[in-house]
C-alpha cells in the first residue's frame, strides 16, 4: 500500500483548502454518510465543491446529497485519476486498496481534518435532511458525535502496522432474542434451544481478547438481544472498565427495558446504546430512552432499515475465488465476533459455528482463549495470528455457506416474524473429552 500521497495531499483543513485550490483537481468524497456529510459542509464553508460522493452501496445512490451525485464505485473508472478523494469510512484500509487498484493516489483521510474541530460544532453541521439516512430513517443527536469519534479513532490508528487494532469486537452473551425475525443475518431464527452465555465465560473472554489486542475501539455487546441475558449488565460495566477499550455498545430492539438498577450499572463515559425499532413490536422503545436519558447514557433510537437476504444457511459449493470474492465484497468482514473463546471474521462465522450448521472448520476462527495467561513471546505470537486472520486471510469456510453480504444488494423487509425456528442441516461433531493429568 503505497503511503507517498498521505504526505503530498496536506491533511489539515486550512492547508487542504489551499491545495484544492490551486492544484484544481475534483473533489469527491467517499462514504455518502454522517460523516461524508459533515465533510461537505466544511468544504462548503471554505468554498469548496463536491463533485460527488462515492459509495459501495448501490442503495444509496438514488438520491443526491444537498444536489450532489452520490457515485456507485462501480463507475470510479471514469473519474479523472488526479481527482482528491476524501476517504470519510471507517474501514479506510479497504477503501485505500480499493482505490490505489484502479489508480487513485490523491485519497485523504479525514480524520485530521475532523479531529482539529470541536465535536459538537461537527454535530451541529446536521440539520432537516442530512439527520436522515438512505432509508428515510433519522438519527438522534447522540449518534454524531458517536459516529465521528469512531471515524477519526480508526483512521489514525488502522494504518499502524505495528499495532493490533481492531475497530470492534461483537461479544455474543445470549442466544435468545425477544423477536424472531425469520431474516435475522445473526441467525438467531435457528436456534430452538438458546441459551445464554454464562457471567464467568463472558468476563473471562473479555480479559482474554483485551489481553492480546493493543486496542478495541468498540466491544459490541450482541445476542439475540443481550437484554434477554440477566447478566448483561456485569458484561457491558466490565468491558468498559478495560483500559484498551474504547466504546462499549449495547444493541437491543425496543421490546425490552430493564431494572432500572441494571441501566444505572451502565452508566459510564464509554458506554452507548443502539435501538433498533420494529413498529409496534418495540413496545418498550420509549420507555427505555426515558430510563437512558434519566442515567445520562446517550443512544441511537431508529426503526430497523439495510436488511437484506443473507441469513440463509446453505452449501454452495464455490470454488476458491468465489469465495474470496465473497469475503473481500463482504459488508459484515470486519464484524469481529467473539464466542466461546474464539474470535470469528463476522457473526454469521461465529452462529454457524455455535449451531454446527458448517463442518467442523478451526481455519474459520482463532482461539483467544486463555491468552490473558501467556508470556510476552506467546501473546506477540497470537497477536500476529490474529493480526493476519482479520485483515489477510482470502476467506474462510462459512463464505460458502453465506449468500454474501454484499454492499448495495437488495434491501428487504426488516423484522418479518416466524413463529418457529428454522430448519437447517446439522453436522456431527467430535466431542472432546479433556484428560485430566495427575
Amino acid at each position: 500500500m503505497h503511503q507517498k500521497s498521505i504526505s503530498r495531499v496536506p491533511l489539515e483543513k486550512s492547508a487542504f483548502k489551499r491545495f484544492a485550490i490551486d492544484s484544481g483537481y475534483p473533489v469527491y468524497i467517499f462514504g455518502a454518510d454522517i460523516a461524508g456529510k459533515v465533510v461537505q459542509e466544511l468544504l462548503i464553508s471554505d468554498g469548496i465543491s463536491v463533485k460527488g460522493f462515492l459509495d459501495n452501496n448501490k442503495n444509496k445512490c438514488s438520491t443526491p446529497i444537498k444536489g450532489t451525485p452520490v457515485i456507485h464505485a462501480d463507475n470510479l473508472g471514469e473519474i479523472d485519476r488526479n481527482a482528491l478523494i476524501l476517504i470519510a469510512s471507517t474501514y479506510i484500509a479497504d477503501i485505500i486498496r480499493q482505490l490505489e487498484d484502479l489508480g487513485f493516489y490523491n485519497w485523504v483521510p479525514i480524520a485530521k481534518m475532523l479531529n482539529d474541530l470541536d465535536s459538537k460544532y461537527l454535530s451541529n453541521l446536521l440539520a432537516g435532511e442530512l439527520r436522515k439516512n438512505h432509508a428515510g430513517g433519522e438519527f438522534t443527536k447522540d449518534f454524531d458525535e458517536f459516529v465521528l469519534a469512531n471515524m477519526i479513532n480508526s483512521q489514525e490508528k488502522y494504518l499502524d502496522p505495528s499495532r493490533l487494532y481492531v475497530r470492534s469486537v461483537d461479544l455474543i452473551v445470549t442466544e435468545k432474542c425477544s423477536l424472531k425475525c425469520k431474516d435475522c443475518s445473526n441467525l438467531m431464527q435457528y436456534y430452538e434451544s438458546p441459551e445464554d452465555i454464562s457471567e464467568n465465560e463472558l468476563l473471562a473472554d473479555l480479559d482474554d481478547v483485551c489481553s492480546v489486542a493493543d486496542e478495541i475501539n468498540e466491544v459490541r455487546i450482541i445476542g439475540g438481544d443481550p437484554l434477554m441475558n440477566k447478566h448483561f449488565h456485569k458484561a457491558v460495566a466490565y468491558a468498559a472498565s478495560k483500559s484498551n477499550v474504547n466504546r462499549v455498545v449495547v444493541y437491543t430492539n425496543g421490546t425490552i427495558c430493564p431494572p432500572e438498577e441494571k441501566i444505572a450499572a451502565i452508566a459510564h463515559e464509554k458506554v452507548f446504546v443502539f435501538i433498533t425499532t420494529y413498529g409496534e413490536l418495540s413496545r418498550r422503545n420509549e420507555r427505555l430512552a426515558q430510563m437512558l436519558a434519566k442515567y445520562s447514557i446517550p443512544y441511537n433510537s431508529q426503526p430497523a432499515y439495510g436488511w437484506t437476504d443473507c441469513a440463509e444457511i446453505v452449501e454452495h459449493n464455490r470454488s476458491e475465488t468465489e469465495n474470496e470474492r465473497i469475503l473481500r465484497m463482504c459488508c459484515a468482514k470486519h464484524f469481529t465476533t467473539l464466542t466461546d473463546g474464539k474470535v470469528f471474521r463476522c457473526p454469521f462465522s461465529a452462529n454457524v459455528e455455535r449451531l454446527a450448521a458448517i463442518p467442523d472448520s478451526p481455519d474459520d476462527y482463532v482461539s483467544v482463549r486463555g491468552a490473558s495467561t501467556l508470556d510476552l513471546d506467546e501473546l506477540s505470537a497470537l497477536r500476529t495470528k490474529l493480526r493476519w486472520f482479520l485483515r489477510e486471510k482470502p476467506y474462510i469456510s462459512a463464505c460458502d455457506f453465506c449468500n454474501g453480504r454484499t454492499y448495495g444488494d437488495p434491501e428487504i423487509t426488516p423484522g418479518i416474524q416466524t413463529k418457529n425456528p428454522l430448519p437447517y442441516t446439522k453436522f456431527r461433531r467430535a466431542i472432546t473429552i479433556p484428560v485430566v493429568v495427575r
